[in-house]
């Protein structure tokens, strides 16, 4: 089965005093993805068939993720729960999921656009700087504040225009740069009621998300769980 891609090869002739060497440099892009076959949960090892799952959390959340079958629900409580329980203020917003990870079709637009216009740069594009491009492109006003960090090489909140910045703004801008930092907040860490509305609380979550599971997160569509 043919699972990649080569998109590139280069032949290089060393040429030294006593030999010459060829090589080959080949760049192989795997295209397989998982199917919502591949991810039963009968097929996993930590799997019992009288008693059902035996792990404490999906160990191949990420993988299921890509598959399509994990919803919203099981995203955010392996994230952020606690023992098993989800702290009250995230339930609120896992009632509030509407089917998808954007703030709205603009949100996606930006986000989409600026991927397109920035390239693909190996280095860079981690599932911590997509993290924080899906933040920083939630609204206008933020990206007309924003989009000057984000560059070829990375991201580095310091650019921002910052003067006169509305506070959920200065949220957002905050939760991006520790999530680029590698930082992922666990629910005690999440931003205080007093400080962000649940709306701006919900887009931090789904940043989250993203930072861990990467770009495939942005394909959950449904609440619950298929399986």
């Amino acid at each position: 089965m043919n699972t990649g891609t080569i998109i590139s090869r280069t032949v290089f002739n060393l040429s030294g005093f006593f030999h010459v060497q060829d090589q080959e440099d080949i760049m192989f892009i795997c295209t397989f993805r998982y199917k919502p076959e591949h991810v039963r949960c009968c097929l996993c090892t930590e799997y019992d068939p009288k008693t059902g799952c035996t792990a404490q959390g999906c160990p191949w959340l990420a993988e299921r993720i890509e598959a399509g079958v994990v919803g919203y629900f099981e995203a955010v409580q392996e994230t952020f729960g606690q023992r098993g329980m989800l702290p009250t203020r995230l339930r609120r917003v896992v009632a509030d999921f509407s089917g998808t990870l954007w703030r709205d079709n603009q949100h996606q637009e930006r986000m989409e656009g600026t991927k397109a216009r920035l390239g693909w740069y190996r280095r860079r594009d981690t599932p911590a700087y997509y993290a924080a491009l899906f933040l920083l492109t939630s609204s206008d006003e933020l990206w007309q504040r924003t989009a000057n960090c984000f560059y070829r090489q990375g991201f580095e909140a310091a650019y921002a225009q910052r003067r006169g910045i509305a506070l959920q703004d200065y949220a957002l801008l905050a939760a991006a740069r520790d999530l680029y930092a590698g930082a992922v907040p666990t629910a005690a860490e999440l931003p205080d009621e007093d400080l962000v509305d649940i709306q701006t609380l919900g887009l931090i979550v789904n940043a989250a998300l993203i930072a861990r599971y990467g770009l495939p997160a942005l394909g959950i569509r449904d609440g619950r769980s298929k399986w």
